[in-house]
């Protein structure tokens, strides 16, 4: 836990919250800050943090990770279910009883016709997680409580794909009688209905009575601030907010305990969110391997880790898995790829060799990033200087959130700043973003490799732990060596709440724990 004073630490240590040490209290509205407003009212076309925060409370998935033991896989609307003995058909018996909030009852029906919307969406209708679903052959509804999902091929990952918080349940009928129904209202069956939005300004939501999970929620209601960064450490500070489930940076950490002592806790750990370089692979001199092996090697992984660590919550160095998770490379293991290990000066060394030999001793290009100051401006800045210690010469081109996400889909640009945030550490899920561009929208180097192709589908059928991981570590060495990203720092997640916020427990997504049924505030 790198930077963490002595007071952080004593803090740390003595009020880190307990799941399990007290019994739920009843009452209270949690005051939760967020950095932004949600763009999109429906699950289905989701992809960030914001958009999660704001429905997650509202809705419920066919299964969910468990908020005390990720990555557990645990039902939601699913009271049970079993597996086929060749893995091809998975039978889900659903939670009798379950009601959307306007009170109409909720059947495998309703999962079924939600689950065929994010595998086949309609024309017109957004699946930012359709293609993760193309080994389901079929979804049906039995009977009011059954749900059975058939797959062409076996899925190891199936149970995690389907745990995403933003795989929603909706009502069939509203879709049947508007397929674009969830982008105008909140409908659901979670642990609280939608009270009022104040468009910039706050989102509320109030306990759902008939919730299926007994006992729960154990709040009132939330309200949601969307504000600022500095804001939102003011807000903190000032006790305006109770929580901030994104991430806080270590200096921020440091001021919020030595401004309120033991009346806050941290927790803090290595998060799925990863900042990385996109080289479009479609332009010169780009297009030429040299040239992307010589920026990647250019760059101190190891020695920035030290100084981006300390003023950002990025720092963690890692390849294209986090840091510490099951099937990552070991240290020793990520000594040996590209860009990781070696001195840095003979890297660089080379780097200029590469430049020289592809006709480009002298480059200079536009780097585009996203205008966002912490971390994104912050490690930009690193990074120019990085490759002009090797003799190029980048200019930062800062382009506004709507540009940005823009650019990584359409390719308008030469070297791009990219990121990925994602609700869990299954590779079939991170993997898929290294997809050649015709498999995937999220392929923002813009190349075509049948050879990763090939390794992410054989990886998602083996079962051996130590087999899949080497399928893996064969796809890292692969986009590394061809140098089509060039990964930076996975993210180190700091929370700081109210010490009175009860049984949240951090886990390695922003996206996980935010539907806020199992949480209390302690009076």
């Amino acid at each position: 836990m790198r930077g963490l004073t002595a007071a952080a630490a004593i803090v740390l240590a003595l009020f880190s919250q307990s799941a399990t040490a007290q019994e739920p209290v009843r009452g209270g509205t949690l005051r939760q800050a967020v950095l932004a407003e949600p763009y999109t009212l429906d699950c289905h076309a989701a992809t960030t943090v914001y958009v999660t925060s704001a429905l997650a409370p509202h809705y419920s998935t066919l299964v969910r990770y468990d908020p005390q033991n990720y990555p557990k896989v645990i039902g939601d609307l699913a009271e049970n279910w079993t597996v086929s003995e060749d893995g091809l058909t998975y039978t889900f018996k659903l939670v009798p009883g379950v009601k959307f909030h306007d009170g109409s009852p909720l059947t495998a029906r309703d999962v079924a016709v939600s689950l065929e919307r994010i595998r086949k969406p309609p024309k017109g209708i957004v699946s930012a997680r359709g293609p993760l679903f193309q080994r389901i052959a079929s979804i049906e509804a039995v009977d009011d409580l059954t749900v059975v999902l058939r797959l062409s091929q076996p899925e190891v990952a199936l149970l995690e794909l389907l745990a995403n918080p933003l795989n929603c349940v909706y009502s069939a009928a509203k879709l049947e009688t508007d397929p674009h129904f969830p982008e105008k209202q909140v409908l659901g069956s979670g642990p609280f209905k939608f009270k009022e939005r104040v468009s910039g300004s706050t989102w509320e939501g109030e306990r759902y009575a008939d919730f299926h999970r007994k006992g729960q929620p154990y709040l009132d209601g939330f309200k949601l601030f969307f504000m600022s960064g500095p804001a939102i450490l003011n807000a903190l500070q000032s006790d305006q907010v109770d929580t901030e489930f994104r991430s806080l940076t270590p200096q921020q950490r440091d001021r919020l305990v030595a401004a309120r002592k033991d009346t806050v806790s941290v927790q803090s750990g290595t998060m799925t969110t990863m900042i990385k370089i996109a080289f479009n692979t479609q332009r010169k001199p780009f297009d030429d391997v040299r040239v992307r092996r010589a920026l990647n090697l250019a760059i101190d992984r190891t020695g920035g880790s030290e100084v981006i660590s300390r003023v950002t919550f990025m720092g963690g160095v890692g390849a294209l898995q986090r840091p510490g998770y099951d099937l990552a490379e070991t240290p020793a293991e990520l000594a040996k790829l590209p860009g990781y290990g070696g001195d840095i000066e003979a890297r660089r060394a080379e780097a200029r060799r590469l430049l020289k030999e592809a006709g480009v001793a002298n480059l200079s290009f536009a780097f585009g990033n996203r205008n966002v100051g912490e971390p994104y401006v912050t490690i930009g800045t690193w990074v120019i200087d990085q490759w002009r210690r090797i003799g190029v010469n980048a200019r930062q081109d800062m382009l506004e959130n709507p540009v940005w996400v823009a650019s990584r889909a359409n390719g308008q640009f030469d070297v791009l700043m990219d990121a990925i945030a994602e609700a869990t550490d299954e590779p079939t899920v991170i993997f898929s973003k290294y997809q050649s561009r015709d498999k995937t929208p999220f392929n923002t180097a813009k190349y075509e490799d049948r050879e990763i192709d090939a390794l992410y589908e054989k990886q998602r059928a083996e079962l051996d732990p130590a087999k899949r991981k080497e399928i893996l570590a064969q796809i890292s060495r692969r986009v590394l060596d061809q140098a089509y990203y060039a990964p930076l720092f996975w993210a180190n997640r700091i929370i700081v709440s109210n010490a009175k916020l009860k049984n949240w427990k951090l886990a390695p997504s922003q996206f996980l724990n935010l539907d806020l049924a199992d949480i209390w505030l302690d009076k």
